[in-house]
């Protein structure tokens, strides 16, 4: 569907009057009836109808705002980036902002997407207002570290980090977000020390960084470990089964790394899909199975038209299909004339060069990598 930008203007203006009026008993089914409306149009990809949804739920306010609003405009706001109108979701957050001075979480976004927009300097300021005003949440912290580091503002970033620090407490949760944050640090010691206290106060994610660790230690044995009881523990997401599987292939072992590969595909909330179906080609194509492969790299480049690697492993893969293809016509015609020993020669040639198969994996793919993706993303906001 095509997208369209709304005007800064009518934007703000339609949210403003929304914020300064609030919604009453009387009305709120409606508002809860357009909120749903947005989101379901949200996830179809009909980002401008999303808008309209929740602009028309914000309109049925007539009282006192409360949360109901605030998420509305949290979900419009998310909208409004994915249908690349930046702009409107700057207003909205500065709109939520101008409401509320001390809302930390406005602030936050409205500087990732300032950042976005190279307006570093609005960045640094809504960064500043938003731990003065949560100085507690270590995930602000990290959010704004991730932001910041993948600016080329690293130092700022770690800044943000060591503040984290400060907040006290040796509850699971505060034990794995530091472990976490020594870990982004390179204080490897440090955040195993952390991580290993999380877990015996049954802290199932500080498995996951633990695993993280020892990965950069290149410690396969652990990480291996730490990303199993990951999973175990009902709780694991798909940047650890695509860690998995990738621990699976450095072994060898094609059909196990596949299997990861599909609990991560399967799951409900797959957030690096591309890296799952990157790695379920390389597996299929290692393990023999190029007409696997070949169904998987159609789906990709259609999802992923602009990576010029698979482009190159599609017309691999689709040249490897039109030569067993070939094969298979010759050695039916061979086999009806009674020839079986000129019928395998053409089957050889095609399976027996696994070094022109391997190397054309490697070069679609690069560098796959399990990232940690619990940090906030700016384009999908709660």
């Amino acid at each position: 569907m095509k997208k369209h930008r709304l005007p800064y203007m009518v934007a703000g203006a339609v949210l403003f009057a929304a914020l300064f009026t609030g919604c009453t008993n009387e009305r709120l089914e409606d508002e809860l009836d357009f909120r749903k409306i947005g989101i379901n149009s949200m996830q179809s990809g009909d980002y401008e109808g999303a808008v309209a949804a929740f602009n028309s739920a914000l309109s049925q306010c007539v009282g006192k705002i409360t949360d109901t609003e605030l998420d509305i405009c949290y979900y419009k706001a998310a909208a409004q980036y994915a249908g690349g109108d930046i702009e409107g979701a700057l207003a909205t957050y500065q709109a939520m902002i101008d409401y509320d001075g001390k809302n930390g979480n406005a602030y936050y976004l409205h500087g990732c997407l300032s950042l976005k927009q190279q307006d570093t300097d609005t960045a640094k300021k809504d960064f500043a207002n938003a731990v003065k005003y949560n100085p507690d949440d270590y995930e602000l912290y990290v959010g704004i570290y991730e932001n910041l580091a993948a600016n080329n503002m690293t130092d700022e970033g770690e800044e943000y980090l060591n503040r984290a620090f400060d907040i006290k407490g040796n509850s699971a949760e505060n034990l794995t977000w530091r472990g976490r944050i020594y870990y982004l640090l390179g204080q490897y010691a440090n955040a195993v020390k952390e991580l290993e206290e999380a877990v015996k106060k049954d802290s199932a994610k500080a498995n996951l960084y633990l695993a993280q660790v020892y990965e950069a230690e290149e410690d396969s044995a652990n990480a291996e470990k730490y990303y199993q009881a990951y999973v175990d523990s009902g709780t694991a997401d798909s940047v650890a089964m695509n860690a998995l599987a990738e621990i699976q292939m450095g072994k060898g072992n094609y059909e196990a790394a596949l299997e990861d590969i599909r609990q991560g595909l399967a799951m409900d909330n797959v957030t690096n899909q591309q890296e799952l179906l990157s790695n379920q080609i390389i597996a299929y194509e290692y393990s023999g199975d190029f007409t696997s492969a070949w169904d998987v790299v159609q789906q990709y480049v259609s999802l992923y038209p602009d990576d010029e690697a698979a482009q190159r492993e599609y017309i691999f893969l689709k040249n490897r299909q039109s030569t067993d293809e070939s094969s298979n016509t010759e050695s039916t015609e061979e086999s009806a004339a009674g020839d079986s020993s000129t019928a395998d020669s053409p089957a050889e040639n095609v399976t027996g060069d696994s070094s022109t198969a391997d190397g054309s994996a490697e070069n679609a793919t690069g560098d796959s990598s399990a990232e940690d993706s619990s940090s906030q993303d700016t384009g999908s906001q709660n």
